[in-house]
């Protein structure tokens, strides 16, 4: 399909292209209690195309884009027809000009994991035994189960010489865990892995059946105040979707961020009282959607900014090294306990209904549908209210946990304390 579709462009003279080709078989299993309801495969491949146009405007060499998606089953008319109409909505879009990543090619990369060395019946096979491991209660129960055991082969190829590809796995699902007494509620939660991370699924689950049974006694709200909030596991995680995403050369450069390397990002160091960030972008796949190679890359030490990450179009704008757009953070671990964290006076949120972290305000907050509420003597199951703050706040004094968590986008520590947050509740 690739050959053809370029063999098109070229019979229409566009110069510029590039070429996202995608095939991917997924194994899915649906689970009504622990019972297999059905067993779905799925093996989809699409090609995404953008064409290039370069022209002046206003005396500024410009360089237009625009995508369409190239379905197996798709005659070469058709193919032709969306290149002409693609190639013509390009010459409205006036970007200031960049060139593409300029390359070789190369050999298909498999990404490396305990998935990668089985079948995907036998990683099914894993991840199911995991996943119902736990499942041993009388009061909670997994009410149902979804898990996908996903193949992706990818070929990245453009104008400019690149030809590269990989083929990575990934396991990921959604669970609804209930406890019918004294009231019926129930938790859903959803988890992504790399690899074949059967302990800690079986862990994730373990952890929603006590909190889907404490979730069934809470009855009242924290009072309203200002608390320290302890986060784990995937709240945690989604506090660093800030830096993340500061970091990214497109938000620099439409000033959503204020980020320049070299600056302290949690404050002057006099003010920082806390754990000074160390953040590293981890690749999760050997090339961006560029063609670039990606490797880890330093983002924030000690506070300081190291790093841009860009793609092609906004390195160029930037004048900064393409590095590809990276989804996924490490953080360097603290050195207090989980245990001790949780012993101390406050609010540790175990669930919400929604929880966000506003990448542009640095707000986060969400309504809590279960916390304990430790003060000091006695530790309480709460529901309701919510928690707001600022993180531009909370930056300057960090706890983090010294365990550590691994998932799809971050790995670091398991949770962080943050001081003297607002709390609306009764």
């Amino acid at each position: 399909m690739t050959e053809e579709i370029v063999s098109v462009l070229e019979e229409q003279q566009i110069g510029d292209y590039q070429l996202l080709d995608v095939q991917k078989e997924t194994a899915e299993l649906f689970f009504i209690k622990k019972n297999l309801d059905m067993r779905r495969a799925e093996n989809v491949r699409t090609c995404q195309v953008t064409v290039f146009r370069d022209f002046e405007k206003d005396g500024q060499l410009c360089r237009g884009e625009s995508s369409f998606v190239v379905e197996p089953s798709a005659t070469k008319e058709e193919i032709s027809e969306k290149c002409r109409r693609a190639y013509l909505a390009a010459g409205f879009v006036a970007n200031p000009h960049y060139e593409l990543y300029a390359g070789t090619r190369e050999e298909t990369v498999l990404v490396e994991s305990a998935l990668a060395q089985m079948s995907a019946e036998e990683a099914a096979g894993a991840m199911t035994k995991a996943l119902f491991a736990a499942d041993d209660r009388e009061k909670s129960f997994l009410n149902s189960a979804e898990l996908f055991v996903e193949k992706k082969d990818v070929r990245i190829c453009n104008s400019r010489g690149v030809d590269v590809g990989y083929v990575k796995y990934r396991v990921s699902g959604e669970l609804v865990a209930q406890c019918r007494e004294p009231q019926d509620v129930e938790t859903f939660e959803s988890f992504s892995y790399e690899d074949l991370n059967t302990d800690a699924l079986t862990d994730l689950v373990r952890q929603t059946l006590t909190m889907t049974e404490d979730r069934a006694v809470a009855q009242a709200a924290p009072a309203t105040g200002t608390y320290d909030v302890l986060l784990s596991d995937e709240y945690a995680a989604t506090i660093f979707d800030f830096y993340r995403a500061r970091g990214g050369g497109d938000s620099i450069y439409q000033h959503y961020s204020d980020y320049k390397v070299g600056d302290f990002v949690q404050g002057k160091p006099e003010e920082v009282t806390g754990e000074l960030l160390c953040l590293e972008y981890v690749p999760v796949v050997p090339f961006s959607d560029d063609g670039v190679p990606m490797k880890e890359l330093s983002c924030i030490s000690k506070d300081i900014f190291e790093n841009i990450q860009a793609n092609v179009r906004y390195a160029h704008y930037l004048n900064v090294p393409a590095t590809g757009w990276y989804r996924k953070l490490s953080c360097a671990p603290g050195t207090t306990a989980f245990e001790e964290m949780k012993k101390q006076p406050g609010l540790y949120v175990v669930n919400f209904s929604d929880f966000q972290m506003d990448e542009w305000s640095g707000h986060f907050g969400g309504e809590i549908r279960l916390a304990y509420l430790n003060d000091g003597e006695t530790v309480t199951p709460v529901t309701g209210g919510s928690i707001n703050g600022s993180i531009f706040d909370a930056q300057k004094c960090f706890v983090f946990s010294k365990e550590t968590q691994d998932s799809s986008k971050f790995r670091g520590p398991k949770a962080i304390l943050l001081k003297n947050v607002s709390v609306a509740g009764r």
